[in-house]
């Protein structure tokens, strides 16, 4: 399965791709929204990991082009942040179409476990 890590952290992103390269997934990265859009048009990943905080434009954001391109509109987007564990960033990602959200410290258990039920609701 492809999956696109997308932090501008970039300790956050070689964590998160450590951990899903050592799962077996396969891992694209990226550190702005631009970027996001451009790969996830190219590779086409089941899953995409998606920071809020980014340099150019909100995980938001990035999530509704996702959801509008006939290419990706199916493809399950993971919010992760450190900063915005609120309830009004947990509905935000919801309006905008996401499957999940997770806050930091993020348990790699926990986060093979929301991948994998991600990739199944996407299937359906």
């Amino acid at each position: 399965m492809k999956i696109l890590a997308v932090d501008d952290n970039e300790a956050h992103l070689y964590a998160l791709g450590r951990i899903l390269e050592n799962a077996g997934y396969e891992v694209f990265a990226a550190s702005t929204g631009a970027a996001t859009l451009e790969i996830a048009g190219r590779e086409l990943p089941q899953i995409v990991l998606l920071d809020i905080n980014l340099p150019d434009m909100s995980g938001f954001e990035v999530c509704q082009r996702l959801k509008a391109d006939i290419r990706t509109e199916r493809t399950a987007v993971i919010f992760h942040t450190a900063t915005h564990a609120t309830s009004v960033a947990r509905s935000q990602a919801e309006s905008v179409g996401a499957s999940s959200f997770l806050t930091y410290p993020i348990n790699a258990d926990h986060l093979l476990s929301v991948i994998e039920g991600s990739a199944a609701r996407s299937r359906d």
